[in-house]
């Protein structure tokens, strides 16, 4: 019993499915894409772990970017800012002023009608006027003042006397809620001030590390004691009611919210207040303390309104940027707080907006592969536009959101996300389609001569003649008896035959300089300084002749019967100028070699079946070679030209068997006659 094994070489067989499925993996588009988004994933992923504070800043940086789309005609009149501006300072004194002046100032502010005092100023450390200042803060209209937390273990400050902590009842039990931001010192009122509860509340920013402040602490936990913020405070004072931690629950959402008489404060984990900036700057009415004080102020203008005190004064110290542009008194942060507190539009992230990064992934793919698929522009056109598209329809999401619903959604992340994934994407398919074009130049390469195939790729198609004149040595090869060889047989048969022929020739031909530039059935047209330069062509072509002759003759099927003769090879060789490029129309071209040395080598083919003959010569390939072999057989007048040629033939000798077989059979058909 005998067996066959298929898998002499298991390791190259391995190796060779691997590469033919790492080749189908990147001429893939679809595989190509969907690594170019994972690959995105991962990247956004990395950063994520790596950088989530600076991608944090980064979002909300691009949040704050959001409120310049807000309505710059809007009107903020309830809360009206009370500033003691440079006027205020120039007619009155340097900052800060004594008490007695600010007394003076709340007094005049209650003779307006004002509905709530809330000042922006620290009074810490004793002073003389404390007494007049603590009547002005009792009389009238309910005020408020301010204290300082430190949010910094160093250096560590604590003066004034704390007040304002929130009773643990109103805290869902807890003295200090997980909801709040940890305070390591504080800067509090004197304690002269602090007459029949008087209402505190704190005005410590978060500043971010571009120094803007988008976050204020609604809650700061000190000594596990909940200290409430100057707005929460300032509703207090002005409803009545005590501060208390809820959360509210719904089908799409869970927040936890600083309740104060019907007004809801959402707040994140840490109990801060995001910054609302919807209202422009010049939308607040801010007047001059010293028109207060002087009575100048239009009449009824403040008049039921909430009076916010503060400066802006130089050397009031009180300036931070915010996302409105260029440094601010910290009054205005506070003012624009209060205002979207009223108008319950505090910006919040909802619960589900942890969801928002994945389907703005997802809306930012969408967008990408229903350009690539569907539309008919070049990758490198579709695929920016589909980024600008993504991060356009992010942002025109997260803004909506944000300025109708005061919902945050960050759209930094997916905004990324959908910039990477176009960018991976348009590298991958460069990358698929350079691939994609050296596959085909191979390719191309393999049906036509390296150089032809490299001029087809390269070169723009035209109807003119694309061709160069050479002085060439060509050869004609073919199998004789060949046509009837095939009568008979299958086609796999005679087509591998036919490649063993090809495959022999061309390698004989390549080593000694010369190109293949065609091969027809049973034909090959071989040319030495045609397509490739080859500066002795005539030499090296009649020096790889006789190889030809004989290692493909040995490679060819060696079965004859009685009517059919046995497969033989003719070659025919000439030398001369030809015409080496590609003609025929713009739409339809072909590669080919013209000129008289191709009809004289194919003429001198067909003639070495006549004269038993296999290889022969044309004049001119015998003069440039001078090659002493070479034997006369007189001038021969070649069929379709007018002029007769020295004819040459190239001797060789066949092997004893294959002269056997050609004197049997010629025997055969002698007796068969």
């Amino acid at each position: 019993m005998s067996m066959t094994r298929t898998d002499k070489h298991p390791a190259k067989q391995s190796g060779a499915t691997l590469a033919s499925l790492a080749a189908r993996f990147l001429l893939s588009p679809f595989c190509m894409r969907s690594a170019a988004v994972a690959l995105a994933l991962a990247l956004l992923a990395l950063m994520q772990n790596q950088a989530n504070a600076w991608l944090g800043h980064w979002n909300e940086r691009l949040s704050s970017q959001t409120w310049a789309l807000a309505d710059s005609q809007a009107l903020e009149r309830r809360v009206v800012v009370v500033d003691i501006d440079e006027k205020s300072v120039q007619q009155l004194g340097a900052w800060p002023w004594p008490r007695d002046r600010v007394a003076q100032l709340l007094t005049a502010l209650d003779g307006q009608g004002v509905n709530l005092k809330v000042i922006d100023i620290l009074f810490d450390g004793p002073k003389s006027q404390d007494p007049v200042l603590a009547q002005a803060l009792q009389q009238g209209a309910p005020s408020v003042i301010a204290q300082l937390f430190s949010l910094q273990s160093e250096p560590l400050v604590r003066t004034g006397q704390l007040s304002g902590a929130l009773p643990a009842s109103d805290m869902l039990g807890q003295g200090c809620p997980s909801q709040s931001t940890e305070a390591f010192g504080h800067l509090s009122p004197a304690s002269g001030l602090l007459q029949s509860q008087q209402a505190v509340g704190h005005i410590t920013p978060i500043i971010a590390p571009d120094g803007a402040v988008r976050q204020v602490p609604a809650i700061v936990c000190y000594q596990g004691q909940a200290y409430p913020a100057l707005v929460v405070s300032a509703l207090a004072a002005a409803t009545g009611a005590h501060p208390q931690l809820k959360q509210h629950t719904d089908l799409w959402n869970t927040q936890t919210v600083l309740e104060v008489g019907g007004f809801e404060l959402p707040i994140n984990s840490k109990g801060q207040l995001t910054v609302s900036y919807q209202v422009p700057r010049a939308g607040f009415l801010s007047v001059s303390a010293v028109d207060v004080i002087q009575g100048t102020v239009p009449p009824g203008l403040l008049k039921g309104a909430w009076a916010l005190v503060g400066s802006t004064a130089m050397g009031a110290g009180d300036a931070v940027p915010t996302p409105q542009g260029g440094a601010v008194g910290g009054i205005e942060v506070h003012a624009q707080i209060m205002a979207a507190a009223l108008d319950a539009r505090t910006p919040y992230t909802p619960t589900w907006a942890k969801l928002w990064p994945w389907l703005g992934g997802l809306l930012s793919l969408f967008i990408l592969f229903a350009s690539l698929y569907t539309g008919r522009m070049a990758t490198a056109i579709t695929v920016p536009l589909a980024a600008l598209l993504s991060v356009g329809t992010l942002f025109a999401v997260h803004a909506y959101a944000l300025l109708v619903h005061a919902q945050l959604l960050h759209w930094g992340t997916p905004a990324i996300f959908a910039v990477l994934s176009a960018l991976l994407v348009l590298s991958a398919d460069t990358l698929r389609v350079r691939l994609e074009r050296e596959r085909l130049f191979v390719n191309l390469a393999s049906y036509l001569p390296a150089q032809a195939a490299q001029k087809v790729a390269f070169q723009e198609p035209t109807a003119q003649v694309q061709a160069q004149r050479k002085d060439a040595t060509v050869m004609i090869i073919d199998v004789r008896n060949f046509s009837t060889y095939c009568e008979g047989r299958t086609p796999e048969d005679t087509a591998t035959v036919l490649h063993h022929f090809y495959t022999t020739v061309e390698r004989i031909v390549t080593q000694h300089g010369g190109v293949v530039e065609q091969m027809v059935g049973d034909c090959i047209m071989a040319v030495w300084n045609g397509s490739s330069p080859c500066p002795e062509h005539a030499r090296q072509a009649l020096g790889s002749a006789e190889q030809v002759w004989r290692e493909a003759l040995a490679q060819l099927p060696r079965v004859a019967t009685r009517l059919t003769p046995p497969l033989d090879i003719g070659i025919g060789i000439e030398t001369g100028p030809v015409m080496v490029g590609s003609f025929g129309p713009a739409h339809r071209r072909v590669h080919a070699v013209l000129g008289e040395p191709v009809t004289i080598a194919a003429r001198l083919e067909s003639l070495t079946a006549e004269l038993a003959y296999p290889i022969l010569l044309g004049p001119e390939v015998v003069r440039c070679a001078a090659n002493p072999k070479a034997e006369p057989l007189g001038e021969f007048l070649l069929d379709g030209l007018t002029t007769s040629h020295q004819i040459y033939r190239l001797p060789v000798h066949y092997e004893a068997s294959h002269l056997h077989l050609v004197y049997s059979i010629d025997e055969e058909k002698a007796n068969w006659a």
